[in-house]
């Protein structure tokens, strides 16, 4: 039998991916119990997929080399936090997922796999939400999940078996879901929440925009909570969540 690891987050907020936004320099500013890095591109056809979004208006990472970005990215955060982190990743191949992985692990970090995206320039190449249904989701998360503990980052709202989708990558070897509980139209799926938690360790994301919200979430059954839009509309935003014991308190993850 294994020895059982355990990862401790300082308090119940996340600051979750933003493409284009989510640097080092930018999330050092949060004192979240982790941050997100990212959504980075890993491979050449993610890039050129990063670039056709940028054209049309859209914030992305440009790196002349993905994979050396990703690193002087962590390089750069761990320098000035303390906390958790995670790499939001999107790549064309089982490749570019696996290479982030490796370099994740050097600093003791999670990869986030994301299937959340759903710009047009990724689905065509078989990134973001078009994995959710995918079978090679799977076949990534057991790769990586092998080399770096794994988030996966998912989008509520679509026509799928999200139990069975949570109890698929748990076994794959995910260690915690990222859960956006969009319903088409506006406001969250708590009972999306509630429903996946039951089974895996859950970030419950989705119109988290004051301290009862985000109560909810974690009442809800998430161990953490996330948010990203409202920092930019309020820089101290997780300072107020930060005022009520239970998103100021600690959660471990033992795996």
């Amino acid at each position: 039998m294994k020895d059982s690891k355990k990862i401790k987050f300082k308090n119940r907020l996340v600051l979750s991916a933003m493409a284009g936004i989510n640097d080092h320099k930018f999330c050092s500013r949060f004192p979240a119990g982790m941050v997100v890095l990212g959504g980075f591109s890993a491979d050449k056809k993610a890039m050129e997929a990063s670039k056709k979004a940028r054209l049309r208006g859209r914030k992305e990472f440009i790196f002349e080399d993905p994979l050396e970005g990703i690193r002087g990215e962590i390089e750069g955060l761990i320098q000035n936090y303390d906390r958790m982190f995670a790499v939001n990743v999107r790549s064309a191949s089982e490749k570019g997922y696996l290479k982030v992985a490796e370099i994740v692990s050097d600093f003791g970090g999670f990869i986030e796999i994301n299937a959340h995206c759903r710009q047009p320039e990724f689905l065509e190449i078989g990134c973001g939400q078009s994995l959710l249904g995918d079978p090679r989701l799977i076949s990534i998360v057991e790769e990586v999940s092998g080399v770096c503990p794994t988030i996966v980052k998912i989008r509520g709202g679509l026509p799928l078996d999200y139990k069975k989708l949570a109890e698929n990558l748990k076994e794959a070897g995910c260690l915690i879901l990222h859960v956006d509980a969009m319903i088409p139209g506006g406001k969250a799926d708590f009972g999306l929440i509630r429903e996946i938690s039951e089974g895996i360790f859950t970030i419950g994301n989705n119109s988290v925009v004051d301290v009862k919200s985000a109560k909810k979430m974690i009442e809800s059954g998430a161990k953490l909570v996330s948010a990203a839009r409202a920092v930019l509309k309020d820089e101290k935003f997780f300072d107020r969540l930060l005022v009520d014991e239970l998103l100021s308190s600690s959660v471990s993850l033992v795996y």
